[in-house]
This record gives C-alpha cells, sequence and structure tokens, in this order.
C-alpha cells in the first residue's frame, strides 16, 4: 500500500458513496486508477466491506453495554462465534486481560440487555458465572467510536 491507496482509503472511510471521479479529481489522478486500486484493495482484504455507520440510539437502541465473559478454555472460540450470531451484539473478541470475551452489546433500555446476558449468554455452554466471570459496564459518555483509520 503506497500514499495514494492510503488517501484514497481515507476518502472512501470518510465517504464510501464518494464517485471515483471525485476521488481522481481530488487527488490528481484518473478515475480508472480509482477504480483499480480499490478493486486490488478488495481483492487483497484491506477493504473488507461498504457499510452505513447507524447510531443505535437514533433507531431505537440507546442502552449500549460492554461485557466480559469468563470462558472455559477450550470453549473460547465455540462461545465467541456462538454470540457473534446475535442481532444484540455489535462488537465481539477474544482478549489477553481479565477476561477471555468482551462484547458491546445494545438494547432498548437497561433490563432488555440484562434478560439478554440472563437468558442468552449465561445459558451458553463453557460461560463461567459467579462472582467476577460476568461483569457488566455502562457506557455514560462516548467520546468516541471510530469506524475510520487514519494514517498516522
Amino acid at each position: 500500500m503506497d500514499e495514494l491507496d492510503k488517501r484514497i482509503l481515507e476518502i472512501l472511510q470518510k465517504n464510501d458513496k464518494t464517485p471515483y471521479y471525485e476521488i481522481g479529481k481530488m487527488l490528481g489522478v484518473g478515475s480508472t486508477t480509482v477504480h483499480s486500486r480499490v478493486k486490488k484493495m478488495i481483492d487483497n482484504g484491506v477493504i473488507v466491506k461498504f457499510a452505513a455507520v447507524v447510531d443505535p440510539k437514533k433507531v431505537g437502541y440507546p442502552a449500549c453495554k460492554i461485557v466480559g465473559l469468563t470462558v472455559q478454555p477450550d470453549k473460547i472460540e465455540e462461545v465467541a462465534d456462538k454470540i457473534a450470531s446475535f442481532d444484540e451484539v455489535t462488537m465481539i473478541g477474544t482478549t489477553g486481560g481479565d477476561h477471555d470475551i468482551v462484547m458491546e452489546v445494545i438494547g432498548p433500555d437497561e433490563r432488555s440487555i440484562g434478560r439478554f446476558v440472563n437468558e442468552k449468554i449465561k445459558t451458553i455452554d463453557g460461560v463461567k458465572s459467579g462472582i467476577g466471570m460476568i461483569h457488566v459496564s455502562t457506557f455514560t459518555e462516548i467520546y468516541k467510536h471510530a469506524h475510520e483509520i487514519r494514517f498516522f
């Protein structure tokens, strides 16, 4: 990836609907150059997908929690895959910290997230429960939730 690719990515991350001819004008290259560069980045897995980023609060999901789970070591991947299938989960990853899995969960209110954790998460084989095994934190204010990478 060179500087031109990075500049193309910066533009697309701000607005993935920007026409290639406009990107070309901004960067002083032809639209076919932009098109071939974008295609190459897609083929190489640099660009994973194009998507609309939605504010959950504005579409009826104002509650947001970060949940940390302790899981049986031999079940971590299986549990993460299962949890990733739930619509309430907007992000999930395995960690090397205090918990094995950390996820972001959204819902219409605190109660619905509590029910989700109790009914769907705690019942998954391999998820440990008890003191310190499941930790739920509430976002009181989100200062940054980036969906773009800046090149520095």
